[in-house]
């Protein structure tokens, strides 16, 4: 039904959103929000099971056991999986979530990101899945909008285990959030209200972001500062499956590189506060252009196949040369441009006057899309909102196939709906980190040959380009661009005089 698609949007029914429904009783909403958190097939499950459980390696299995262990206890708790990339992470998740539900009972899957939380079997954002407050600096004790009679209040009454990936993402107060939420709905002041909660990522990469922020802040921000972490019993995932797998010693050379980069432990000039790069780590570039050239060569020739497009982009931690590198590379495609031009305007109509239609269309919030939408047929895009998750959700990557006045047509180029099209209509995008509330009704959508660092956590690549003109100014945002792919031989770096900053707070590792 539409009214379900709704609730799994947005967890509303369409009365809630001020439309006609059919009349349905709260026993048949809640009852149809349980149904699909038990609609999994168990005989596939078991299967799945069967068939990946015995390829658990030491590390994962004493992981595995030790989670199952808690469940079955039934006592709850917070469990931390310290998961650097290749480590078979998402693998062992989906092992644990099958677990659960080929017995028919609850598990959730949630995510800080969009595009991690496609990797998931049942995968959602952790804002959509628990309704956090937008703005979660707002009050020292924010709560998860759900309240105690809702569907989404019962799934979590009944739910036997809460997965959380990318959590090192995730601010302090929106695990806090979720902790006040469970202990009130399901009546208990035990820990997550007695329900087993694991959080798996890697504290190497970005740290929450908060706008116009110290270091200090960020931290403070950091799950590791929250009074529910003390409790937390954690377990570190070690063996690179690329490794493991394939025999592939030159991935395991990188991947010691990686976690020593990612550690802060690459050797630091005194002088400049800067570091090199080993020869054996990357491909340097002398220009912005070569780094172009080299990841996007002969592009004329091979724009149209959607593979090679998904495999490469290139990174920069600023948003300013993300655009310029998107707009030089676009240019190259042959083919019209579309231009479409948003409409802006001021929330609150006594403020309008205030600022003008024209101050409006200048800004460009990160988050957004521009004012100015300059598309060509072939392009890659970036999806900038959840539209229908987990096939369209922040993060998505797609191919523009046609661009018609009031929708653009695209192909998916990453999920598990990858090659599949669809229609991406314009919608009204208000941001929260601006003083005032305009709203831009636009397409949410960016150009993606180039994206910022931060947008690229989850994303994987075969070859990728690091543009650090401007050097990354946060926590773990190199460490981030430089572990998208498994391999040195593709990665490619430019920077300038051969030297870059490594931002890394020792305080969030330790």
């Amino acid at each position: 039904m539409i009214e379900d698609k709704c609730l799994l949007m947005s967890g509303k029914t369409l009365l809630e959103l001020g439309l006609q429904a059919l009349e349905r009783s709260v026993t048949d909403v809640v009852n149809s929000e349980i149904s699909r958190e038990r609609s999994y097939n168990v005989d596939q499950l078991e299967n799945f099971i069967q068939a990946n459980k015995p390829l658990l390696v030491n590390d994962q299995r004493l992981a595995f056991d030790a989670i199952m262990n808690l469940i079955s206890n039934g006592d709850g708790g917070l469990f931390f999986l310290d998961a650097p990339g290749g480590t078979g992470k998402t693998f062992l998740i989906n092992l644990l979530l099958a677990e659960i539900r080929k017995n028919n009972d609850i598990a959730l899957a949630i995510a800080s990101s969009g595009i991690a939380s496609t990797l998931l079997d049942g995968g959602r954002t952790a804002h959509s899945a628990l309704k956090l407050p937008l703005d979660l600096t707002r009050s020292e004790t924010p709560v998860c909008n759900i309240s105690r009679g809702s569907a989404r209040a019962q799934v979590l009454k009944l739910c036997k285990l809460i997965v959380w990936d990318e959590c090192t993402m995730a601010h302090k107060r929106a695990l806090e959030a979720l902790d006040r939420t469970l202990r009130d709905i399901r009546g208990s002041s035990r820990l997550m209200g007695g329900v087993v909660v694991v959080l798996a990522g890697d504290f190497r990469q970005t740290l929450p972001v908060i706008p116009r922020s110290t270091p200090a802040d960020e931290l403070n921000a950091c799950l590791k500062t929250s009074h529910l972490w003390r409790p937390v019993q954690k377990m570190t995932l070690t063996t690179n499956m690329r490794v493991h797998l394939r025999g592939d010693d030159c991935a395991q050379v990188f991947a010691e590189q990686l976690l020593r980069l990612g550690d802060g432990k690459f050797p630091v000039d005194p002088d400049t506060d800067l570091i090199s790069f080993p020869p054996d780590f990357c491909n340097t570039v002398a220009s912005p252009e070569e780094l172009v050239n080299k990841v996007f060569s002969d592009i004329c020739e091979n724009f149209r196949s959607h593979q090679w497009l998904c495999d490469r982009a290139i990174l920069a931690p600023m948003n300013e040369s993300v655009n310029c590198m998107n707009v030089q590379i676009q240019d190259q495609l042959p083919g019209p441009v579309s231009t479409y031009e948003s409409i802006d305007t001021v929330v609150d109509s006594e403020q309008a006057v205030c600022y003008p239609t024209e101050f409006l269309n200048s800004l460009e919030p990160p988050g957004l899309p521009p004012h100015r939408l300059i598309l060509k047929a072939g392009s890659p895009i970036i999806l900038l909102r959840n539209i229908d998750p987990p096939k369209l959700c922040n993060g998505t990557r797609l191919c523009v196939k046609k661009l018609l006045p009031n929708v653009i047509e695209a192909t998916i180029l990453t999920g598990k709906s990858t090659g599949e099209d669809v229609f991406i209509p314009r919608i009204p995008m208000i941001p929260t980190e601006m003083p005032f509330d305009f709203k831009r009704l636009q397409f949410p959508v960016r150009l993606a040959f180039a994206m910022t660092i931060n947008k690229a956590q989850g994303q994987s690549l075969r070859v990728a380009g690091i543009n650090l003109e401007s050097p990354c100014f946060s926590h773990g945002q190199l460490y981030v661009a430089c572990s998208r792919l498994g391999t040195p031989k593709n990665l490619y770096v430019y920077t300038p005089n051969g030297k870059t900053k490594n931002v890394v707070y020792p305080n969030a590792l330790g």
